[in-house]
């Protein structure tokens, strides 16, 4: 079985309970401060994988990162560095939040462009992301890439709508090749 299938199965068992517990917000905010430590702390990553530390060692290293997280979040780390699946805790948050925004219909968009973008425009693409997805909210991200040369690329819901001058130019340029 692939890890993120494992993972996704913790994930479901932490978004079931919570949605019983009603703790549900609260356990977000715990794997957002998993999220944030897995991006800023490649130690982290590289404790939780390595089979070099004890698994009890990882379970304290976990108790102590987590101490103020909700006790159905930490039982959820512990079992899963109990089970010797500790390397999969990043997955599982992953997991988490993408039940978590199906749930309450949240759609992460990613906008990239050569400048950056007014609030006209990312309203208008906000706009057009919610009656695409039907979605209630959206998280948007903008990133920048000069290498763009013009235009945007949006991306959501596993959809890519790509209107960038470079894009353009590399149609141009295969449809020259085949002519």
């Amino acid at each position: 079985m692939s890890d993120f299938r494992i993972a996704s199965r913790y994930a479901k068992a932490l978004f079931d309970r919570a949605v019983e517990t009603s703790s549900l917000d609260v356990v977000k905010n715990d794997i957002d401060h998993l999220k944030v430590l897995v991006a800023e702390s490649r130690e982290f990553v590289l404790f939780i994988q390595s089979p070099l530390y004890k698994k009890s060692s990882k379970q304290d290293a976990l108790k102590k990162l987590f101490a103020s997280a909700n006790e159905l979040t930490i039982n959820v780390f512990l079992l899963m560095a109990e089970k010797h699946r500790e390397s999969m805790i990043p997955e599982m948050g992953v997991a988490f939040l993408r039940m978590y925004n199906n749930h309450n219909q949240i759609v992460e968009v990613t906008v990239e462009s050569a400048v950056a973008l007014d609030k006209k425009t990312i309203g208008d693409i906000e706009t057009y992301v919610k009656a695409e997805s039907n979605a209630k909210t959206i998280q948007l991200t903008q990133n920048i890439n000069p290498s763009l040369i013009g235009g945007l690329t949006i991306e959501f819901g596993g959809k890519i709508y790509d209107n960038t001058v470079s894009n353009q130019l590399r149609k141009i340029k295969k449809e020259l090749q085949l002519a």
